[in-house]
């Protein structure tokens, strides 16, 4: 690995944390007792999750979805966003573009912003209102 990485967010075991140019993969493990990746918010990095054992709940931005394995979604820079496992332990991977560096990973009690700082989500413009 070339950079700090960043601390867990959540109570999890950690797997593997790779890194290269331009992208870092981690893989971690969940018990089904209590362990989650807390809410968090990166500013700078999108992440595509990916269910590799076992069902996760991951909620960005308040919305649920639920992933069984091989089941894959893309989490936007600028959400926040959490993962639980459902039911048994779960596998989860997590694919950070450009990689996750060490100052891009901020609980959501950290995260708060004035308005007119969020970032869209869809890739399209803030809508502004007169």
């Amino acid at each position: 690995m070339t950079s700090p990485r960043p601390a867990p967010v959540g109570l999890y075991q950690i797997l593997q944390d790779f890194e290269c140019p331009t992208a870092s993969v981690r893989v971690f493990r969940m018990a089904s007792t209590g362990d989650s990746v807390a809410g968090h918010v990166h500013r700078r990095s999108m992440q595509i999750y990916v269910a590799l054992e076992g069902s996760v709940v991951i909620d960005v931005d308040g919305v649920e979805t639920l992933l069984e394995p091989y089941g894959t979604m893309a989490v936007w820079a600028g959400s926040q966003h959490s993962a639980t496992p459902v039911g048994a332990d779960a596998v989860l991977m997590n694919i950070s573009i450009p990689p996750l560096a060490a100052d891009d990973q901020l609980a959501t009690h950290l995260a708060h912003e004035a308005p007119d700082m969020v970032l869209p989500h869809d890739g399209g413009d803030v809508d502004v209102e007169d």
